[in-house]
């Protein structure tokens, strides 16, 4: 066996074992979120993309946002300190985007944190929070911010 062999046997058991999606509904989750979200207003009519952002992280219940080009250059962000996250959370989904080409969005937990990076419109959303979010409620966040930058102008 050489050594591409060995390398697309890797890969593709890889690709199986972190293929994993969980497509059901999380009733008791969105029940919860139905509530809180009913009992709470958050200004999304504004003309500043940092304050649609901070409002954003309120609502998706989430401690930061940072949006960059696939490049790793900042187009917004919740938190001044994320030049450092914006160049690696782009820089890990190229290379993961290089590895498994059909990868959609990579969720990394830590010790206290989620840490959730996946594409939209050519951007790259890194999204820090306490809990994991779905591939929907991620592409729910995303939806909402691109099209304020689709009316405001990126």
């Amino acid at each position: 066996m050489d050594i591409r062999s060995v390398k697309r046997m890797v890969r593709s058991i890889t690709k199986r074992v972190l293929d994993v999606d969980d497509n059901h509904v999380p009733q008791e989750q969105m029940k919860l979120l139905n509530n809180f979200l009913s009992q709470h207003k958050f200004e999304l009519n504004t003309s500043s993309i940092q304050d649609l952002v901070q409002s954003m992280k309120k609502k998706h219940l989430v401690d930061s946002i940072c949006i960059c080009s696939p490049n790793g250059s900042i187009v917004i962000s919740t938190d001044e300190n994320d030049f450092s996250e914006a160049i690696i959370g782009s820089a890990m989904f190229n290379y993961i985007k290089t590895e498994l080409p059909e990868s959609e969005t990579i969720l990394i937990k830590d010790k206290e944190n989620w840490f959730m990076v996946f594409p939209y419109n050519g951007k790259v959303y890194i999204v820090r929070a306490a809990s994991d979010l779905t591939r929907i409620e991620l592409q729910a966040l995303a939806k909402e911010i691109e099209s304020f930058l689709k009316v405001h102008g990126d």
